[in-house]
């Protein structure tokens, strides 16, 4: 799994959030393609190819969920 984290993202503040996310994404499923954390949208290509737009404060739960909303329905 890659994660791309780009500058302004409101999720990945330190490098601890961006290892806890890693290993909650992976917990998930480890055979997710890719994550990017973009400035104002998350992208998630697992199967499928999704794009969420953040909440007011999103979080790495959030993140967490959206994928494993992904994988609940096959995408």
């Amino acid at each position: 799994m890659r994660i791309d984290a780009y500058i302004g993202n409101p999720i990945i503040a330190t490098q601890q959030d961006y290892y806890e996310l890693e290993e909650l994404l992976h917990e998930i499923d480890p055979q997710c393609n890719s994550v990017q954390l973009r400035q104002e949208v998350i992208v998630i290509e697992n199967i499928a190819r999704r794009t969420f737009r953040y909440p007011r404060n999103p979080s790495i739960e959030w993140v967490a969920e959206r994928l494993r909303h992904m994988v609940e329905n096959g995408l």
